[in-house]
C-alpha cells in the first residue's frame, strides 16, 4: 500500500470487492476524485480482485479495471489511490480490516445493490466503520450493529459527505468502531446463529432436553439425516470409473448391483467419472442404475451426495485456489493440434481436449504452462483425451478429501478403474483395483503395493476385488 501513497501516514479508505459494474467502483472514485476535502485526510484503497494482465480478464472485469485507471488518471489520484494487483483472501483481508482500523479509516461497500453484506460484518468486527449502499443487506447490518452510515450509492457526494463524517468526527468514529465489534458479537457470532437457531428447534421439535447450565441448549436424539447416518455407519466404501469399469458387461453389472443391495448395510459406493454430471446422469438412466451414494464428476472436480444430488460447495471451493481457465486456454490456443472437446465436456474446473499424443507434443503443452506460471495439471487418456485441471482437483484428491471427511481408513476405500485418468485414484493410498480389460496406461502400477490387478473384466472385476481384499467377507 504505501508504494502507492505519497503520505501513507494518513487513514485511508478501504473497497474490496470482484472488478464488477454492480460495485460501482467507479461511483466511489468519482466520489473520492471531485472531494478535494476528502482527499486532503485520507487515501483510497481498491482491492478489486487479483489480476495479472487485464488483456486477458473477461469483458466485464477489463471494463471495470480500464475505466478505474483512467479514472485514476483523469481525477490525478496518483499518489493518493492504491489499486494492488493481488491480494490473499484468506491471510491478508482480515490483516486489511486490521490496518484500516489502525489508521482511524473506514470501509465502504458503494455497490447499487448489496444481497447481504459480508465484508461489512467482517469490516464491523474488526472495528472498522462503515459505509454502505442503503439497497439491500447492509440495511439489517446497519440496523443490527449501528456502526455506519447508509447511502444512495447513485450519488457520488452522498459517498463522499458519508466518508467525510466518519472521518473528520473522531467520537463518531469510536461510537461506530465500538458498536461493530459488539454488534458483530450479539447478531453475527456463530454463538448467537447457533442459540437463534435452536431456539428455533425448541419451538418446532418435541421431546427437547434443555440444559441451561453452560448458557446452551440441547436437542435430545435428534436424527441425523439419512445420508451422512449412512456414511459414518457403513464399514467400507467402494469407489468405481463407469465407462469400461462399471459398464462393459451388463450381466456382470447386475451381479454387482445385487451385491451392492444385498450389503448395503455395511458397504457404501460411489461412482468417479471424468463425464459431467448430466452425463453421469444419462448413463445411470440408459444402464438402469440404482442411485449412488456418492458421485465425483468431471474427472474429480465436483463432488455430489445422496438421492438429492448435493453439491459439496466446499470442495468446489477448495479447488479454485490459483485456477485460471481463462489464462489457460489463451496459453494453449497457439497449438494448432489440439482440438476443444464438445461443449457438454468442458466445465467451470475441468477444460478438455482431443490431443493425438506424438513428437513430445503433451510435454510441450506442460512446459508452456509451467514457464507461464499456470497451476493446473495435465491428464491424458484413451489416447486421445486431455483434461486440465485446477492443481488441487483429480479423482484421487477428491477421494481422499471424502475419505477424510467421513472417517474412512485407507484399508476401509476401494477404488477401481481402468485408465490413465483413473491412475491417481487408483495408486492413492486406498486399496487399488485394475479391471481386465485396463488400457495400458495402468501396467506401470503392477509393482505398486496394495494394488490389485484382477483376471476378471469390467464389473466382474470389480467384484473379485471386493472379494480380494475382503470387502464382502461374511
Amino acid at each position: 500500500l504505501h508504494r502507492f501513497w505519497a503520505h501513507p501516514g494518513k487513514p485511508f479508505i478501504l473497497a474490496l470487492c470482484r472488478p464488477d459494474h454492480r460495485k460501482n467502483i467507479t461511483g466511489l472514485i468519482d466520489a473520492y476524485g471531485t472531494n478535494p476535502e476528502l482527499q486532503k485526510i485520507a487515501n483510497l484503497a481498491i482491492f478489486a480482485g487479483i489480476r495479472k494482465d487485464i488483456t486477458v480478464m473477461e469483458d466485464n472485469e477489463q471494463e471495470v479495471l480500464t475505466d478505474m485507471l483512467l479514472q485514476m488518471d483523469r481525477h490525478d489520484l496518483y499518489g493518493k489511490l492504491a489499486i494492488p494487483k493481488r491480494h490473499d483472501f484468506a491471510t491478508e483481508v482480515p490483516e486489511l480490516y486490521r490496518i484500516c482500523a489502525e489508521s482511524q479509516g473506514v470501509f465502504v461497500n458503494p455497490a447499487m445493490i448489496e444481497p447481504f453484506g459480508l465484508t461489512l460484518i467482517e469490516a464491523a468486527a474488526c472495528g472498522l466503520p462503515i459505509v454502505a449502499t442503503q439497497n439491500g443487506g447492509p440495511v439489517d447490518i446497519v440496523a443490527n450493529c449501528e456502526n455506519g452510515i447508509l447511502v444512495e450509492a447513485s450519488d457520488a457526494n452522498k459517498i463522499a459527505d458519508a466518508l467525510l463524517t466518519i472521518l473528520i468526527d473522531e467520537a463518531k468514529w469510536s461510537d461506530f468502531s465500538n458498536n461493530g465489534i459488539n454488534g458483530v458479537r450479539k447478531h453475527y457470532s456463530w454463538q448467537a446463529h447457533s442459540e437463534k437457531t435452536m431456539n428455533q428447534f425448541e419451538k418446532l421439535i418435541p421431546g427437547r432436553d434443555t440444559n441451561d447450565s453452560d448458557g446452551g441448549h440441547m436437542v435430545k436424539e435428534l436424527p441425523q439425516p439419512s445420508f451422512g447416518r449412512r456414511l459414518t455407519n457403513v464399514g467400507h466404501l467402494m469407489i468405481t470409473d463407469i465407462d469400461n469399469t462399471l459398464v462393459g458387461d451388463d450381466q456382470s453389472m447386475r451381479e454387482l448391483f445385487w451385491l451392492l443391495r444385498e450389503r448395503r448395510q455395511e458397504l457404501a459406493w460411489g461412482v468417479a467419472t471424468g463425464r459431467s454430471l448430466e452425463l453421469t446422469l444419462d448413463a445411470m438412466t440408459i444402464h438402469n442404475f440404482p442411485m449412488p451414494d456418492i458421485l465425483i464428476c468431471s474427472v474429480g472436480t465436483e463432488i455430489y451426495y445422496g438421492p438429492d444430488l448435493r453439491h459439496d460447495r466446499s470442495w468446489q471451493q477448495h479447488i479454485s485456489y490459483q485456477w485460471k481457465a481463462e489464462a489457460i486456454k489463451e496459453v494453449l490456443s497457439s497449438f494448432e493440434f489440439l482440438v476443444f472437446q464438445e461443449a457438454e465436456g468442458q466445465r467451470s474446473h475441468k477444460i478438455s481436449y482431443y490431443l493425438e499424443e506424438k513428437g513430445g507434443r503433451l510435454k510441450s503443452i506442460q512446459e508452456v504452462l509451467k514457464q507461464n506460471r499456470l497451476r493446473c495439471q495435465t491428464i491424458y487418456s484413451h489416447g486421445q483425451f486431455l483434461d486440465i485441471l485446477p492443481i488441487r482437483a483429480s479423482k484421487g484428491k477428491a477421494i481422499d478429501y471424502i475419505r477424510y471427511k467421513f472417517d474412512f481408513s485407507p484399508r476401509q476405500v476401494m477404488v477401481a478403474g481402468d485408465s490413465g485418468n483413473d491412475e491417481d485414484m487408483i495408486a492413492s493410498a486406498a486399496r487399488g483395483l485394475v479391471v481386465g480389460n485396463h488400457s495400458e496406461e495402468l501396467d506401470r502400477l503392477r509393482r505398486k503395493p496394495n494394488i490389485y490387478f484382477s483376471p476378471e473384466t469390467y464389473a466382474a472385476g470389480i467384484i473379485d476385488g471386493l472379494k480380494h481384499y475382503g470387502f464382502l467377507s461374511g
